[in-house]
């Protein structure tokens, strides 16, 4: 808040007090007036000039109402003292009616200039706000035209990377399952007892995994198709279960599932639901090298705008996610792992953005992450 708007308010609050000031002052000349012999005419004089005092102060803190009325109740006031100079000429009469009219005369035109300044000034001070305002605005729309730019150059470099991987999996898928192929017919052949049949099989394991990455990239360049239908998301977390069975008894992993006894119906691409949730899973059981507890929990509840959605969440007790990393998660090509592409997550924000789906990440460092997803239910 500036100054000019302190002071403002500092006045109204004590425009009382200004009020009883002026009263004070006009009181104690007028009792000068009336106090002191009409012989001491010089005195009366600088009397009559000392009621200017209120009449400006009135005038300069309260516009045109406060100098005309401060300068209406001088004049009530000394007009009775005149009247009772009987001795005086009709000269003197004459000039001391001409003093009052000169009092509001000074107290009108005082007071309408204060209050043209005044309104003045509050037209500057709410100019300089709507350009305050205006400036923020501004600002705003320079931050999001810098975001948009930042968002443009990632279209960009994806663009590419699409054009990059429709030739990928001609060049490369297919060689990779014919290797694979290859390796599987020869390590069959051999005995089992046969040492080198190791090597065939960390052969079949490192093409599987180079798979996966060539596979990454295909997923966020393509278009899945968008044909929506009516499923139960209970079948989807079902098949997700068997993605979990292997791998969490290798690591020693518990896992549990949670979900309401009754169809939970929504109306969505289950091709998606389904990446997206595999997706979510692989990081949990990746964080859990070492063991630890998976639970996946579904339920209807009632969102912020009171429709039902239903909360899908995955929960780990894995490594966990730094604070300062985790709003880049979803970002594309960011990864904290030693192998990783960096787009796993960012397919996951892909389909939930052109879905409308709400999805939010918890994590501590250690202590385990928590993925949270919300789709509306049908």
């Amino acid at each position: 808040m500036n100054p000019f708007t302190l002071f403002r308010k500092f006045v109204r609050k004590n425009e009382f007090i200004w009020w009883t000031q002026i009263a004070v002052f006009t009181a104690g000349v007028t009792v000068l007036h009336y106090s002191v012999s009409v012989e001491e005419w010089l005195y009366h004089l600088i009397f009559m000039q000392l009621y200017f005092i209120p009449i400006l102060i009135g005038a300069f803190r309260f516009g045109v109402r406060g100098g005309l009325g401060a300068s209406i109740v001088v004049s009530l006031i000394y007009l009775p003292h005149i009247f009772l100079q009987m001795g005086e000429t009709l000269e003197s009469i004459f000039l001391q009616l001409l003093q009052i009219g000169i009092y509001n005369i000074i107290g009108y035109l005082t007071g309408l200039k204060a209050q043209r300044e005044k309104e003045e000034n509050l037209r500057y001070q709410r100019a300089n706000e709507d350009l305050q305002t205006a400036l923020q605005k501004i600002r705003n729309q320079s931050e999001r035209l810098s975001d948009l730019e930042e968002q443009l150059r990632i279209n960009d470099r994806l663009a590419i990377i699409g054009e990059l991987t429709a030739s990928l999996a001609h060049e490369v898928r297919n060689p990779l399952g014919s290797i694979r192929g290859a390796a599987e017919i020869l390590k069959e052949k051999l005995p089992q007892e046969n040492t080198n049949s190791e090597i065939f099989s960390i052969l079949i394991q490192d093409t599987d995994r180079l798979s996966g990455v060539v596979e990454n990239y295909l997923s966020f360049s393509r278009r899945h198709d968008k044909q929506k239908t009516e499923f139960d998301i209970r079948e989807i977390i079902a098949n997700s279960e068997m993605l979990i069975k292997s791998a969490a008894r290798k690591q020693n992993i518990k896992y549990y599932c949670y979900y309401p006894e009754e169809p939970v119906l929504i109306h969505a691409n289950p091709i998606e639901l389904q990446q997206v949730l595999a997706n979510l899973i692989l990081n949990a059981l990746q964080a859990m090298e070492n063991g630890g507890i998976l639970e996946i929990s579904c339920r209807v509840e009632q969102s912020e705008e009171h429709t039902e959605v239903v909360r899908l969440e995955i929960k780990d007790t894995g490594a966990g996610i730094d604070s300062d990393k985790l709003q880049n998660v979803f970002e594309p090509f960011y990864t904290t792992k030693k192998d990783g592409t960096g787009l796993g997550l960012a397919i996951v924000r892909r389909i939930c953005e052109e879905n409308n789906w709400n999805i939010s990440v918890e994590s501590e460092k250690n202590k385990g992450t928590k993925f949270t997803l919300q789709l509306p239910v049908k």
